[in-house]
């Protein structure tokens, strides 16, 4: 028994679909299951599966043709049946009365009155073409299957010398266009017709931009933690790319904000329960938004997982229509192409999508002196229907926190940043086990400090020692500077034996012929240098005298 092959309905929202290619030519044998014809929908190409063993009887729908939904594609028979009388004629266009839209058979059915014109099959070019040069396509006789006009039925006409037709209404105002691109005062261009997928992100998109009030905030946002978490789980075995980095922050901030997890409608904002991530991917034929559905039950190396099935199938266009429905919120990474920054649009009716920059080398503020950082920056746009600034600055700068810590990532050592240069004025200290010993480090040099063992340098006993040395050093550069000649220095520094430091007292002896108000201006100098009065609370009383060292003392 002969079986139609119907346009399948892929989607909730899927009206029609474009015939992209056929596998199979009439006549060929296919097996259950077997791919036959691809179809294009307003979100993905997908493969149409034979139903039936037997024989490819009728390629109703020709390549390029828009069928309706439940429209037939083709015709299967059993080896030796014919395709039935009522078969061989039907036209793809039209669908069941049960499974198309009422505006989908009303648009694709012949006009009842005597004077319409006559619907010609025709293939999407060569109703181009046609319309380019104002030819009907009525007057052409089509060489494809069921008198389908092709391309070259019309470049035939043109070549025979056919005349545009009498009434120019035929033509659209879009058709007219294409006409007259040709004579552009811009110069010679052509017109590439958006894939199928590329015209519905753009009619979305411009939904949006249209409907949705937009509003974008900005961060910049150190990654030098971030990237050393993702060396630290390479090195453990888990591997993970800086983009799963990403979006695992972006999931667990969600989680933390759930309003932007959200869509606007009708005065309310529809707050979701689980995070259906959209991740915004490059194809050769335009830019799908594959969904990671309930990404907040994920870690990060599962999500990464996820992501990477998910993306190679959008690249060998094999996903299912459910894997690009559903987003609550999406990320557009578009770092890897070198971009630093962009100003999204939403994804209605997402309330929200963030925009991912580049990482480069920047200059950051740390602890207020410039360091060299990877950096990167962050955009997000979200609908101000629903979701205010503040609400909006807790989860932009949730993202930035969570990046900069890195400590969601769970990385199994101990993150540093990256090792930079040993500055001057920098020690690192470090409390050994349950004592009272820290261990002091500058570079390659270390050294401890003991509140236990009496012979053993105390705190206090070492800042002393370095306000000393300060003092010192910092007299003897103002020295210099002022070409003041200045012999040998020394100083007893002392302070209260018990408890709290509450008296600091420091002898300076100097060897110098300079006078005794050059002397007194001289040791003001080191003292500021050193930043003593800053540095010590004014409750501890700090004397500094100075005096004359005696050559040879």
């Amino acid at each position: 028994m002969a079986f139609v092959i119907q346009m399948p309905k892929l989607g909730h929202t899927m009206t029609e679909g474009t015939v992209l290619d056929w596998h199979k030519h009439e006549g060929d044998t296919v097996r259950q299951g077997e791919s036959i014809l691809t179809v294009e929908t307003d979100k993905a190409q997908v493969e149409v599966e034979s139903p039936v063993d037997g024989l490819l009887g009728r390629m109703v729908a020709a390549k390029g043709q828009v069928v309706a939904v439940g429209g037939a594609l083709g015709v299967i028979v059993a080896d030796g049946e014919a395709v039935p009388a009522e078969l061989a004629g039907s036209d793809a266009s039209k669908a069941p009365k049960a499974a198309a839209p009422s505006t989908a058979g009303a648009a694709s059915a012949p006009a009842a009155s005597s004077g319409a014109k006559r619907r010609v099959a025709a293939s999407p070019r060569a109703k181009r073409l046609a319309a380019e040069h104002g030819l009907e396509l009525g007057a052409i006789t089509g060489s494809g299957p069921d008198g389908l006009v092709t391309e070259d039925d019309v470049k035939g006409a043109l070549e025979s010398g056919a005349k545009p037709a009498s009434i120019r209404e035929a033509v659209s105002p879009a058709q007219s266009a294409a006409a007259s691109a040709a004579s552009s005062p811009m110069g010679p261009s052509r017109r590439e017709k958006l894939t199928r997928i590329q015209a519905v992100g753009a009619r979305n998109l411009t939904e949006g931009w249209r409907n949705v009030p937009h509003f974008v905030q900005m961060a910049r946002v150190d990654m030098s933690r971030a990237l050393a978490a993702r060396k630290a789980l390479a090195a453990a075995g888990t591997k993970l790319s800086v983009t799963d980095i990403i979006l695992a922050a972006a999931v667990r901030a969600l989680r933390d904000n759930p309003r932007v997890n959200a869509s606007y409608a009708d005065g309310e904002m529809i707050i979701y329960e689980h995070v259906n991530l959209g991740v915004a991917v490059d194809t050769p034929d335009g830019l799908v938004v594959p969904v990671v559905h309930e990404a907040d039950r994920l870690d990060a190396a599962g999500l990464s997982a996820r992501l990477a099935a998910i993306a190679e199938q959008a690249r060998t266009k094999r996903l299912r229509p459910e894997d690009l429905e559903g987003a609550t919120f999406t990320v557009s990474n578009l770092g890897a192409y070198g971009v630093d920054n962009g100003t999204p649009v939403i994804f209605a009716p997402q309330a929200a999508l963030m925009f991912v920059g580049a990482i480069r080398d920047e200059v950051l503020a740390v602890g207020g002196r410039p360091e060299v950082r990877p950096a990167m920056h962050i955009a997000v746009a979200y609908d101000h229907r629903g979701i205010d600034g503040a609400t909006a600055s807790r989860f932009t700068t949730g993202v930035r926190r969570l990046l900069e810590s890195a400590d969601f990532l769970g990385a199994p050592e101990r993150l540093e940043h990256p090792a930079a240069p040993t500055r001057r004025r920098e020690v690192t200290a470090e409390s050994i086990g349950d004592s009272l010993v820290t261990e002091v480090r500058r570079g390659a040099r270390s050294w401890q400090l003991s509140g236990e063992d009496s012979a053993a340098v105390d705190p206090v006993t070492s800042f002393l020692g370095a306000l000393g040395g300060c003092l010192l050093m910092s007299l003897r550069v103002g020295a210099q500077v002022r070409k003041l000649n200045v012999g040998r220095t020394r100083l007893l520094a002392r302070a209260n034996e018990k408890g709290h430091v509450s008296e600091i007292e420091v002898e300076l002896e100097v060897e110098t012929a300079i006078d005794d108000e050059k002397l007194r201006h001289l040791v003001e100098v080191a003292e500021r240098g050193c930043h003593i009065r800053r540095m010590i609370r004014d409750e501890v009383t700090v004397t500094l005298r100075a005096s004359r060292l005696r050559p040879g003392a």
